[in-house]
């Protein structure tokens, strides 16, 4: 038991350590996965192998993330120019309305604050805002960097994906047909993995999208950056769902200097996700993948502590492939079913030559199982004293 608490301890340090390799390995391979149904499609409709599919999608990836590179950097930029002015403003709007109430009814100066007070909260706030927003766009260029070495990455993992799965069941696997049960359930575990990729990533795009139209509609600031932003949120359970919401709320309640129109936003993000949370997913994704309450919160809190940001988005796609790792292996199914709200560990099948062998049956009447001298009938008492002697 110590030389297995030691090598977990031994693991999540190595991982906590080897973040900068195993962050974008991670990513690498979950793109791949999530992508690799469009490297057939390439080639079904391009005349093109698998490294030119691999290098078309490449190709594509680096445009999308340029294109998305730079509306992030857009948003930055805006967001230095205006944000700062709208929370002077707002602050001085309710400076003026507390100086005012105070004035009209005296007796509520005990239980408001100082108007002074919320001059250098503004204050300070702008300026963490622009110092934030500042190293946010500094940082960009470093994103760009990481997110290249990621696609560089996948380039090689979706253009020799057929090798490296091969290669990969031969080194685990040597026998022939323990190679062929590996192919089968690596195949089976590898479309399920997938299938989950797949439909979180459409919702969470859908949110995104519907939510940036309807901020456009409201003629919010940074529709679709902020649509962006709730998408990516999305990934994140509960925390991400409420920065999701708050960040436009408090965007529209600076520019609009209305509490009714950050209610209006508010409530608008509350029934997108509400729809995708209650209607959308469980349609789309069933219960197949559920994960129970506190294995999501315990998940959050680890990788999110050894990769920060990264690893809270990251947390539920790893931790719904574990889980499903779990169930594809036998003898860790007790942890798939710790993990989950309905799945349950399959009952052992007996086979027909593991069942106890049936008891003899008895040669007389009587209870099953019991020997024969046990079934005789007792001798009778004599009665008379001849017979007694």
């Amino acid at each position: 038991m110590a030389l297995v608490v030691l090598a977990v301890l031994g693991s999540i340090a190595a991982i906590y350590l080897l973040k900068p390799i195993l962050v974008p390995i991670a990513l690498a391979l979950l793109l791949a996965c999530l992508l690799s149904p469009l490297t057939y499609l390439v080639r079904r409709v391009l005349p093109v192998g698998p490294t030119g599919a691999a290098v078309v999608l490449f190709l594509g990836s680096v445009v999308f993330g340029l294109f998305i590179a730079s509306i992030t950097a857009e948003s930055f930029v805006q967001a230095l120019n205006t944000l700062p002015a709208d929370i002077d403003r707002l602050a001085g709007r309710l400076s003026g309305r507390i100086s005012d109430t105070v004035r009209d009814q005296p007796y509520l100066r005990a239980f408001l604050p100082e108007p002074r007070t919320i001059d250098q909260l503004g204050d300070t706030n702008r300026d963490l805002l622009i110092e934030k927003l500042s190293d946010g766009l500094m940082d960009l260029t470093t994103w760009v960097v990481q997110g290249l070495v990621v696609l560089v990455l996948l380039l090689f993992l979706l253009a020799e994906s057929e090798m490296l799965t091969t290669k990969a069941i031969r080194f685990f696997a040597p026998v022939p047909g323990d190679a062929a049960a590996a192919g089968r359930t690596l195949a089976e575990l590898t479309r399920q993995i997938r299938a989950y990729l797949v439909a979180r990533t459409a919702i969470n795009l859908g949110v995104g999208l519907v939510f940036a139209v309807a901020l456009s509609a409201l003629k919010v600031k940074f529709a679709f950056a902020l649509g962006l932003f709730a998408a990516v949120t999305n990934f994140v359970p509960y925390v991400g769902q409420v920065l999701g919401g708050a960040l436009p709320t408090l965007i529209a309640l600076g520019q609009f200097e209305s509490i009714g129109d950050a209610l209006i936003v508010a409530s608008v993000y509350l029934a997108v996700v509400g729809i995708e949370g209650y209607v959308v997913t469980p349609y789309v994704m069933g219960r197949s993948f559920d994960l129970n309450g506190t294995t999501v919160l315990i998940a959050c809190l680890f990788w999110g502590f050894l990769w920060g940001l990264v690893g809270l988005v990251l947390a539920m796609p790893i931790t719904v492939c574990m889980k499903l790792v779990f169930q594809t292996v036998p003898e860790l199914n007790r942890w798939a079913e710790m993990m989950s709200c309905q799945w349950q560990t399959p009952l052992p099948k007996t086979r027909p030559e593991e069942l106890p062998p049936d008891p003899p049956a008895p040669d007389g009447p009587g209870p099953p199982g019991l020997p024969a001298e046990l079934l005789a009938p007792l001798p009778t008492a004599p009665h008379t004293t001849a017979e007694r002697r």
